[in-house]
């Protein structure tokens, strides 16, 4: 029989509110658990920012803390080459007693009750747009999106920073959606058709192991 998820003890850090709202969207489509109503309400992130540094400082204070039977785990971007995630990630699994060279592309769990997950896909460098842009459909609106937002930076100045390109024309295609939303992708993971890929199976996977074994 699965285990029950227990908002009382358990929790899940991530960066922020994109990334809370895809986790919640993408294990309520394809797991059936709501992780927005009680008592499943494990998925933490600070809404004034912080990002990876918070959530894994966060990530080591509720493991030192709370009791052993409680699911713990984080989700970070590992970025890219100029600023990877993984030696920081790689440092605390170290401190949890798991010696690993490189990632893996199951994520990392330890000793059944602490574990941690980067995007897109545990191993390669990137972030949670990346893992976005797989599961969504690709589409004529999501490239015209794309068009309309680099338009409005080369021609209008529009202030985005250009690796932020993909960030971009996914929240213009979030509001244009629903544009009642706040330009997060949460509503994209609900409302479409998604694709299935290697990395969104292997997040399924990890999460299931976590926090339903």
């Amino acid at each position: 029989m699965p285990r029950e998820i227990n908002d009382k003890i358990d929790a899940l850090f991530v960066e922020g509110p994109d990334d809370g709202a895809v986790v919640n969207s993408v294990v309520r489509k394809l797991v059936g658990i709501d992780l927005a109503r009680r008592p499943h309400r494990i998925v933490r992130a600070n809404d004034e920012g912080g990002g990876v540094s918070w959530a894994l400082r966060e990530f080591e204070r509720y493991i030192a803390s709370e009791r052993r039977d409680a699911r713990v785990g984080v989700i970070v971007d590992r970025d890219d080459a100029s600023n990877d995630n993984w030696p920081a990630v790689s440092a605390i699994l170290q401190r949890l007693g798991l010696d690993v060279r490189d990632p893996a592309s199951t994520g990392a769990i330890v000793d059944g009750h602490c574990g941690i997950w980067m995007w897109p896909d545990s191993v390669g460098h990137g972030d949670l747009e990346d893992f976005v842009s797989a599961i969504i459909p690709q589409s004529s609106i999501l490239s015209y999106a794309a068009e309309a937002c680099r338009i409005a930076r080369d021609d209008h100045g529009a202030e985005y920073e250009l690796r932020h390109a993909r960030k971009a024309a996914l929240k213009v295609r979030s509001v244009w959606r629903d544009a009642s939303a706040a330009g997060g992708y949460g509503h994209l993971v609900r409302n479409l058709s998604l694709t299935s890929t290697p990395a969104c199976e292997a997040f399924l996977a990890w999460f299931t192991t976590l926090f339903l074994t």
